[in-house]
């Protein structure tokens, strides 16, 4: 069968397979959805816009629509592979809201990532989500916590609710060559979820038992990290985040309270490198974490509880090590992006059988 992908304005997957030959990025495609080849869905994705003129109005169009890209939609829809395709596929609201709401073509699978939490998105916004969703032959989300109030809260009916794991590339993401840094605990973090003052708090804590510890935090949040406890990252890793995790004895996350999984791919990317974790439960990591095992999962908002594992792991190498070996093992088995392609696959396979 055959699968028409349509990614955020931004990602080109034209040019993914020469940044991921250089080592830029990992994954030939975004989100290793070329790996549904593997498992009987051909794709194939809508072409970024080019012109300046082009990209004026659509950024317009976004700017006024709350993020939803009608213009590049609209661009595509009468594509002839579009509507030769079996199933269109689109990993966001973003894009799926618009296919789902324009007329005739294939049917609309789409990724939700945000819905479950509608705070400062408008009222127009919300209905065309609402409508958009009705249309969808299936929505597939990829944090168990989702599934409740997409089908108790926007009514989503229950068959058409799939859970999809999400998945890194082990090949890319793998353990690195060289030593660990014993006093290095690592993190990384952009969304509106992560608790960073626990966690700079928490670290500072640690640091007061053992002098040599220090935080390396990739954010574009607004923190504050104090210069003698480390070091502050302000642009995007790119091919460093290999190193920047596997050199890490320990890769820690805090987060409030929340559905979205926030902080899943930074544990599963630590995962691969081969390090343990220590994170802040949530409904959204449900099924991702294996606490004892391959890393500690910890309650949310607990300073006190959070150093404590932080720095269990830093006074124990051999129990961070086995814990980031048997993480690395079970990713293989669980989480990679072939698994998710297998996943999604069969969604997408569903819904083809049943037009």
């Amino acid at each position: 069968m055959r699968a028409w992908v349509e990614l955020i304005h931004y990602l080109d997957a034209a040019g993914w397979p020469a940044r991921n030959a250089t080592g830029e990025v990992p994954n030939a495609t975004p989100f290793g959805i070329d790996q549904l080849s593997g498992h009987g869905v051909d794709v194939a994705f809508r072409e970024v816009l080019t012109g300046r003129v082009p990209n004026a109005i659509a950024r317009r169009v976004r700017d006024r629509a709350g993020g939803l890209e009608w213009f590049e939609a609209v661009a595509s829809h009468y594509n002839p592979l579009r509507r030769s395709a079996d199933v269109v596929l689109c990993w966001d609201e973003f894009t799926g809201i618009p296919a789902a709401s324009l007329p005739g073509g294939p049917p609309v699978v789409s990724g939700v990532q945000l819905l479950t939490d509608p705070q400062n998105r408008s009222k127009r916004f919300l209905r065309t989500a609402r409508r958009a969703l009705e249309n969808m032959e299936a929505v597939f989300v990829q944090a168990h916590g989702m599934i409740p109030v997409l089908r108790d809260e926007w009514n989503v009916p229950v068959h058409k609710l799939k859970f999809v794991p999400f998945g890194v590339d082990s090949d890319w993401f793998r353990p690195i060559e060289g030593d660990v840094d014993r006093d290095l605990v690592a993190s990384v973090g952009d969304d509106g979820h992560r608790d960073h003052d626990t966690l700079i708090k928490a670290v500072a804590d640690v640091r007061r038992h053992r002098p040599g510890t220090r935080l390396e935090l990739a954010t574009q949040l607004d923190v504050e990290l104090p210069s003698d406890l480390g070091v502050l990252h302000r642009g995007h890793l790119g091919r460093r985040r290999r190193q920047f995790y596997g050199s890490a004895n320990v890769v820690a996350v805090a987060t409030k309270p929340n559905i979205h999984g926030s902080g899943m791919s930074v544990i599963l990317e630590a995962m691969a490198c081969g390090r343990p974790y220590v994170v802040t439960a949530s409904e959204g990591l449900e099924g991702y974490l294996n606490h004892g095992h391959d890393g500690l999962v910890v309650p949310p908002g607990d300073v006190e509880v959070f150093a404590s594992a932080v720095g269990a792991l830093m006074a124990d190498p051999e129990r961070a090590d086995a814990m980031g070996q048997a993480g690395r093992a079970r990713l293989e088995r669980e989480l990679t992006t072939d698994v998710q392609a297998q996943h999604l696959a069969e969604v997408l396979k569903e819904v083809a059988r049943t037009r």
